[in-house]
């Protein structure tokens, strides 16, 4: 017959028991500097898609289709500042990923915006070209899943580059992206930013 007694000794069981389960939970393994690497490169590749699949339209922007599945929202703004010999273009982008699938050395991320990414360019041009500076940066932070793994990346890029003159039919920038990714300092060549 159960009575206060009995219930006492198995309501201590019970509690060890869902205790050594809660304990034997890990974390997730967050990403190593390659694999944040290698998420940034699958990320990046969306942006240079020379004829994405458009899904709808929004206000300042395009709902795309990721070519490994899922999508990506992109919104942004362009804006052009006039003073004197000093000529300033502005671009504003915001990346906003769903379930979508990018792919980095051979290892696939689904990324998904937390809540999005966003990146400013400002290019400066004084005369005729007598000086060309290109700043800005990445910020924001994906949600990512690899194989049994899922986290979050946080992103704080500055952007330090100069022109790359050399082909007038696809202008573009060399320089570097420094900064934090993914809890990884680090530092990467940029060589192909667009800068139309």
């Amino acid at each position: 017959m159960w009575n206060a007694r009995n219930l006492l000794p198995a309501a201590v069981a019970l509690a060890l028991t869902t205790a050594a389960c809660s304990d034997t939970t890990e974390p997730a393994e967050p990403l190593t500097e390659q694999e944040a690497m290698d998420l940034l490169e699958g990320y990046r590749v969306l942006q240079t898609l020379t004829d994405p699949n458009i899904i709808s339209e929004t206000e300042g922007g395009a709902v795309i289709e990721c070519p490994l599945g899922g999508r990506i929202e992109f919104t942004g703004s362009a804006e052009d500042e006039f003073a004197g010999d000093t000529a300033r273009i502005n671009l504003d982008i915001r990346a906003n990923p769903m379930a979508c699938v990018v792919s980095g050395n051979g290892t696939e991320f689904t990324i998904t915006g937390d809540p999005n990414v966003r990146e400013r360019i400002t290019l400066e041009i004084v005369g005729f070209f007598e000086v060309f500076d290109i700043s800005g940066g990445t910020v924001g932070a994906l949600a990512w899943e690899a194989d049994d793994r899922s986290g979050s990346c946080d992103i704080d890029l500055a952007l330090a580059a100069e022109p790359d003159l050399s082909d007038p039919d696809n202008p573009g920038v060399n320089g570097t992206l420094s900064g934090m990714l993914c809890g990884h300092e680090v530092e990467i060549d940029v060589d192909d930013l667009p800068i139309e």
